[in-house]
This record gives C-alpha cells, structure tokens and sequence, in this order.
C-alpha cells in the first residue's frame, strides 16, 4: 500500500484562494457517518485541513440526505460540499469519484494516541494535487470537553479555525455557475463582503454571528 504524507498548516485569512488538492480521503466514525476529508495548500504554502460529512450516523439512518419540512429530499451540507468540489474541478459528481478511491497509508491525527500517525483510508486520488478557487472564512469556535454524561459542552477557552465555504475551478467557476452556464460572480461578490473578517461563534461572544450564514 502506498503511503501519501498528510498534515500540519496554518490558518489562512478570510479570502478566497487559488489552492492545490494535496489530499482526499474518507473515513468513518463509531457511529458509521462517513467523512470527505480534504488537505488544501494555497501559494504561500499555508496548509488547510477541513472535514465534511456526506453520510450520516447510526441515529440518523446513514444517510446523504435529509427531508425538509416541506417533505422535500436534500442532500446534507457536507455531501453537497464535496459533490460541488467534484462537479467544480471534475465535472462530476461526488458517488461517481468516490468509487474510484484507492486504499493508501495516510499520516492522520489519532485521538487515541494524540499524535498523527500512518493509517489506512480510501484516497480519491482523482482530486489530488488539482487545482482549485476556494473562498475560506477565519472562525473563532469554542473549544469543547466530554462532561459527566458523555456530552461536549463549551470549556470557556476558544480556537481559531478556517471553514471553507464553496468550491470553484480555475476559472473562477462554481459548480452551480458552470452547471447553468452563468459568468464567474460568486467569488467576487463573497469577496468584496468577507475578506479579512473573522467570525466569532462563541458562546464567549456577546454578539456572536453564523458563519454558515454568512455568505
């Protein structure tokens, strides 16, 4: 099994990017979700790690999709995240490159033993080391801790972190923009409204604002 090195960064400024796909892979959880995860480097050699989830746990019925109230099916944030990344830098969709993936050894960080260590994961080897547009937001987030009953709540402390908001190709291109055949825009309209401000979401926050609101 190949081995394909993985990790390590530095928060990028809100902005949007040109970047490269260092690398993509999947995982699984306890509960059976399943994650797209994915390592950017921009051209300042800054790293950025995110982690999406396509499938849902074992409580939710591991699914890709969930039903509006209207009754209408839609497919859940992370799904569409990496969907919108395949159609934008393949032209095709996220179950079609997801069949391709290819067990490698992946440097990821293990919980267990607090470091990052090599292991095993389905790499999409498609997506690697093409490049991309990428808009990113700066996020301040709580930190949180497992209490007493098994549940995380807030420690008090924050992190800052980086949240990639959408996906486009070369040209500049969202999924949505080539799909309907319409100009490059998004971009540019993200980044007139959100370059170089930082999100607060904490509860420590008195005015805290979504970042998943903040487009």
């Amino acid at each position: 099994i190949e081995r394909v090195e993985s990790g390590g960064g530095f928060l990028w400024d809100s902005g949007v990017y040109d970047a490269n796909i260092k690398m993509v892979y999947l995982d699984q959880s306890v509960n059976n979700a399943i994650s797209f995860n994915i390592e950017l480097v921009n051209s300042d050699g800054k790293k950025l790690e995110e982690t999406f989830w396509v499938r849902s746990g074992n409580a939710k019925g591991n699914k890709t999709w969930y039903t509006t109230k209207s009754g209408k099916k839609q497919p859940i944030p992370g799904y569409l995240f990496a969907d919108n990344l395949c159609r934008a830098v393949l032209n095709t969709t996220f179950e079609e490159v997801r069949q391709t993936a290819e067990n490698k050894v992946v440097t990821v960080y293990n919980k267990e033993q607090g470091k990052r260590v090599p292991t095993e994961k389905p790499v999409i080897t498609s997506l690697i080391n093409k490049p991309i547009k990428v808009a990113v937001h700066q996020v301040i987030e709580d930190r949180t801790a497992k209490t007493a009953n098994g549940e995380y709540a807030p420690t008090g402390l924050t992190r800052t972190i980086n949240n990639c908001k959408f996906f486009g190709n070369t040209e500049g291109k969202t999924a949505e923009e080539i799909q309907k055949g319409e100009s490059a825009t998004k971009f540019d309209k993200w980044a007139q409204k959100n370059t170089g401000t930082v999100i607060d979401t904490s509860t420590t926050s008195k005015d805290s604002n979504s970042a998943a609101n903040i487009m």
